[in-house]
């Protein structure tokens, strides 16, 4: 990406991917296709509602819902978040992302084993996301989040990424 062009904002990225599955995939020739698809059209619809309801004037009001989104590349050891991530993980840019080694210990540690849990049926398995549970800050704070996302796979049906949207309740 051309560094004095900002990347597309979540709204943006969240059409053009109902835009892309509508394009690419229609409604599927199978019945195993079409559930996937009907999955995944409930979660955008989700992320449409949430990312609208962002959308509008900032506030000032520090309790706001926060709509983040991650992907950690499996293959070239990378992770990108959204400005959003860091704040909803209350990290500066200086800190960086977390890694998926790192993530666990950012978790209360009553979740942790569940999430672990469930990031491995999605990087072992391939099963999307789709999860509630609590982060504990560094300042002892604890948040409650709800995470859906899903792996990505590579053309030879290899999981290569790991994608996440993570919004404050």
């Amino acid at each position: 990406m051309h560094p004095h062009i900002s990347p597309p904002s979540l709204v943006q990225q969240v059409s053009a991917l109902r835009d892309r599955l509508e394009t690419e995939y229609g409604e599927g020739h199978d019945r195993a296709e079409r559930a996937l698809l009907a999955h995944a059209r409930s979660h955008l619809v989700e992320l449409e509602r949430l990312t609208g309801a962002l959308s509008g004037p900032a506030g000032t009001d520090t309790d706001a819902v926060l709509l983040g989104d991650a992907e950690w590349d499996l293959v070239h050891d990378a992770v990108a978040w959204s400005a959003e991530m860091f704040q909803i993980f209350a990290r500066t840019a200086q800190d960086g992302p977390l890694t998926l080694d790192q993530l666990p210990g950012a978790l209360h540690p009553e979740d942790r084993r569940a999430v672990s849990r469930m990031l491995t049926d999605a990087l072992v398995d391939g099963r999307p996301i789709d999860a509630g549970f609590r982060l504990q800050l560094a300042n002892g704070t604890v948040r409650p989040v709800h995470c859906v996302g899903a792996p990505r796979f590579a053309d030879n049906g290899c999981i290569h990424a790991v994608w996440l949207a993570i919004r404050t309740c």
